[in-house]
């Protein structure tokens, strides 16, 4: 997997799927926590501060810059960046967008892209600005950031389908028949991208649009087999439906995330049937998917050390090392069960981003969480 590639779900535009609320806090001034010193996020050894993201119920684990900042993103109160002292608190008072932040990225100049419900926001260490000023741009929901390795910008939105902006120029893969890019349903969205390292660009997308590999060229679908949407008709419920996937197919079409690990194999992060592996020829069932499939999967990662994490909606963390899956809960120190994303910083420390009630540090031993 990427190297502190935060597992990026919990979009803020489906209420069934994050408790959503604007009430973000304004500053005339970015606003501080201290925790205790240290010479890097990785080294500090945070104390209880305030609940991150108390005031909209959830927070997202998103980034650790090339400077070794930790960024966190919410809905409702923008932006959090960490540096090892203090988190500063960045919202539309200090310039940012809009308080709804969904995906933060870091591109090749070094400039922190963040996607809003109004347009991407671009931070450049001493301010704010639009990143593209096309009014049309500025008014989409933003829910998901990529880079390619050719340095152009692709960016997933509710409705509006898949842009690329290549520095010069603005492309929108929308119900494409030239690319056959078509998302069929009006309120589809696209919840993450990845380039793989083949170069192809995948895409997760929500309410029946499964999975999309652009080679470069053309946009190929993945998409479970017929007798899913016969057990399933809308290819939306978010109810436990009865339906075996056929071998080597996917097996859901709402896929919250995708994920790469170091054998290349590609890891999709489904609502209803736990984690499926995608090793270039067909999809499979992850061999220890039981307690995931109840709960609905948000993020899957692999750390430096080889584990497989998985994240839940419900039921905390799960940890794989080859031979065991062990849960973890707010019973061993986490700060809420419903756990949105996970970020691995460059000292191997895991932090989850929760619903409700803030951020968890994992340091291999114990958790650590921010709240009052």
């Amino acid at each position: 997997m990427h190297s502190y590639r935060s597992a990026l779900v919990g979009i803020t535009l489906l209420p069934f799927l994050i408790l959503m609320s604007c009430s973000g806090q304004v500053r005339t001034e970015p606003h501080q926590e201290q925790v205790d010193q240290g010479t890097s996020p990785a080294q500090a050894v945070p104390r209880m501060v305030r609940t991150l993201g108390a005031a909209s119920g959830n927070v997202r684990c998103e980034l650790q810059d090339r400077a070794g900042n930790l960024w966190f993103s919410t809905s409702g109160e923008g932006v959090y960046r960490y540096d090892g002292t203090s988190f500063q608190q960045f919202t539309t008072r200090d310039g940012l967008c809009h308080d709804n932040a969904s995906a933060i990225i870091q591109d090749r100049a070094g400039n922190i892209l963040i996607a809003t419900d109004a347009g991407i926001c671009r931070y450049d260490v001493t301010r704010f600005s639009s990143y593209l000023e096309a009014d049309s741009l500025k008014n989409l929901r933003i829910t998901s950031l990529l880079e390619d390795r050719d340095g152009s910008i692709w960016f997933g939105t509710l409705t509006q389908g898949v842009y690329r902006y290549d520095g010069a120029r603005v492309q929108n893969f929308l119900n494409d028949d030239a690319h056959t890019f078509n998302l069929g349903n009006s309120d589809q969205l696209i919840m993450d991208m990845l380039q793989d390292r083949q170069g192809h660009i995948w895409f997760s997308s929500w309410n029946g649009g499964g999975v999309w590999r652009f080679d470069g060229t053309d946009f190929r679908n993945f998409l479970p087999s017929e007798a899913y949407y016969r057990s399933n008709q809308d290819g939306r419920s978010m109810q436990p439906i009865t339906y075996t996937p056929p071998d080597g197919q996917l097996p859901d079409d709402m896929i919250f995330s995708i994920a790469e690990d170091r054998a290349g194999n590609l890891w999709f992060a489904t609502r209803r049937h736990g984690a499926s592996r995608y090793d270039g020829q067909r999809f499979t069932p992850f061999q220890a998917n039981a307690p995931l499939v109840q709960h609905g999967l948000h993020a899957i990662l692999e750390d430096r050390k080889g584990n497989l994490w998985f994240t839940t909606d419900k039921n905390g963390v799960y940890r794989y090392d080859g031979i065991t899956l062990r849960n973890f809960t707010t019973t061993d120190g986490l700060a809420n069960n419903s756990v949105f994303s996970i970020l691995e910083d460059s000292s191997g420390q895991l932090w989850f981003g929760t619903r409700g009630f803030g951020l968890s540090c994992y340091d291999g031993e114990r958790f650590t969480t921010y709240s009052e």
